[in-house]
């Protein structure tokens, strides 16, 4: 119930917000966030941010065409676990989105996925080995397997730049006001 006050006192103190569309390449890409242990019951939060950019220019910005934020089923015994969970989750959420955009006519290269953490970036370039349970290890082959199918192209960036950083957590009012202008827009010229 919360939740509901809060969408309707956002919707009331910004009655024009919209999200900014820049034409693009039509290039899926999204970035990808886990927040460990920040849910009941030991449990972590992947997110995903997906959003249209240009071929090789990672720092266009173009508004978001889906977000993830789901609860990961399994418990993670480290948060480099719950990262690659992310990673998992975002990725396997891509693959009907990049068959879509090729089927319209909009050929997709290798996905570019942004991760903030350094192990997960490892473990599916194979840069790293794992020690991982069964279960984590299927996700962690189903990751490289994608990779090694040019499906994917995982590349690490610092916290600060990660767009899924923002919907992987809970966060107070103050934060959600510094984030909001590269997220929405408030005043949108009426037509």
């Amino acid at each position: 119930m919360a939740a509901c006050h809060q969408l309707l006192d956002y919707l009331a103190t910004h009655p024009n917000a919209a999200i900014r569309y820049h034409s693009s390449d039509m290039i899926l890409a999204f970035d990808t966030d886990a927040s460990y242990l920040s849910e009941v019951g030991g449990k972590s939060r992947a997110a995903a941010y997906y959003y249209m950019t240009r071929k090789g220019n990672r720092s266009f910005t173009n508004g978001a065409v889906d977000i993830l934020s789901t609860i990961i089923k399994h418990v993670m015994s480290s948060a480099s676990e719950a990262e690659t969970g992310a990673l998992y989750y975002g990725c396997k959420r891509a693959i009907p989105y990049r068959v879509t955009l090729e089927e319209m006519g909009h050929p997709q290269s290798r996905t570019p996925v942004t991760t903030d953490n350094n192990t997960a970036q490892g473990l599916t370039l194979g840069t790293m080995t794992s020690k991982a349970s069964k279960s984590n290890d299927m996700r962690f082959q189903w990751l490289k397997c994608r990779r090694a199918q040019s499906l994917f192209r995982i590349l690490w960036a610092k916290g600060s730049l990660n767009r899924a950083d923002y919907p992987s957590k809970h966060h107070p009012a103050h934060h959600h006001q510094k984030v909001r202008p590269s997220v929405v827009i408030d005043r949108v010229p009426r037509q």
